[in-house]
């Protein structure tokens, strides 16, 4: 896939100019936050004998599309501001180093800015609304995956200092499936924290994993992350982990029988692991996402109809 250019992304119409700020919100990674919200309300129909709320189900999704969009323009915003994006080199588009509209000139770091904002604001409204039908608990956890969405790039900047990982745990897996099943079951039973936390581990390892080929712009940017800490072959080596932990959550949790459908991630997650550790990170980091997904779309298949 090529990277963005002003060539394509010229802005000389209405609709381009929409091709532009739709492209820059990377689309192709919601499913991250999109999947554990579907898994959240699997669960609440899995557990309301069939019957939820599908306006607000439907209004859960689009407010984690507009946060996680946000926050993908956001995380260019003050990657560009710190350089890190500038510096990469050795990036695997367009899984690493940024959308790239601001390297390439398509968007200022003004206008990437005030985008983000806009859909970090647009999904808090939609957010308060939302509250407005879950109580003070979404609230609190609207407001906990809020800033971690923001700070995880700004400063104090969470990624800089080893916490993206733990981050991304809790915004697109712990919070978004508590949170969904509290907005449509009134409670948050224990399952659906084993589920978070299964949904957190995997898409954390995509992080982990993209985060490689990061490794030298982010150390010269002063972005410490953990892979950046351990150096690129040991975070090869313990990527390795992510996926022995969640398999290990599916195996040990209180969930149905049918969630163990899930541990067919493993077939993919093996591949990973391998071609991360021979170097091949571009084939490393789709086969990551293949895993959280499959993993996601198992664990909602399994509470459906298993």
């Amino acid at each position: 896939m090529a990277e963005p250019s002003v060539e394509v992304f010229h802005g000389k119409t209405l609709g381009n100019r929409i091709m532009t700020y739709v492209a820059a919100a990377r689309p192709a990674f919601l499913t991250a936050s999109v999947l554990p919200v579907l898994v959240g309300i699997a669960w609440a129909w899995r557990t309301g004998a069939g019957t939820l709320s599908l306006p607000l189900a439907l209004l859960a999704v689009l407010s984690i599309v507009l946060i996680h969009a946000g926050a993908n323009v956001i995380n260019d915003y003050f990657d560009a501001r710190n350089g890190s994006d500038e510096k990469n080199v050795s990036r695997v588009f367009p899984f690493t180093g940024g959308s790239r509209f601001i390297q390439n000139k398509v968007l200022t770091e003004a206008e990437t800015g005030r985008y983000g904002a806009a859909l970090l604001s647009a999904g808090a409204l939609l957010g308060l609304f939302l509250v407005s039908q879950g109580g003070w608990l979404l609230l609190l956890i609207g407001l906990i995956g809020g800033l971690i969405a923001i700070f995880y790039s700004a400063p104090p900047c969470l990624a800089c200092r080893g916490l993206g990982d733990i981050a991304i745990a809790l915004d697109f897996g712990l919070l978004p499936v508590a949170g969904t099943v509290l907005l449509l079951n009134g409670e948050i039973p224990a399952q659906a924290w084993w589920l978070g936390g299964i949904v957190g581990v995997y898409v954390a390892a995509i992080l982990w994993v993209n985060s490689i080929p990061d490794i030298v712009a982010d150390r010269q940017a002063g972005k410490l992350t953990l892979p950046v800490r351990f150096g690129a072959q040991k975070a090869s080596w313990l990527l390795a982990g992510f996926f022995v932990t969640g398999a290990a959550l599916i195996l040990l949790s209180p969930l149905p029988v049918g969630s163990r459908l899930a541990l067919l991630g493993i077939v993919p997650a093996a591949m990973a692991v391998k071609n991360a550790v021979q170097g091949k990170l571009t084939d490393a980091i789709p086969l990551t996402l293949m895993t959280h997904a499959l993993v996601s779309v198992c664990l909602i298949v399994g509470l459906v109809w298993l």
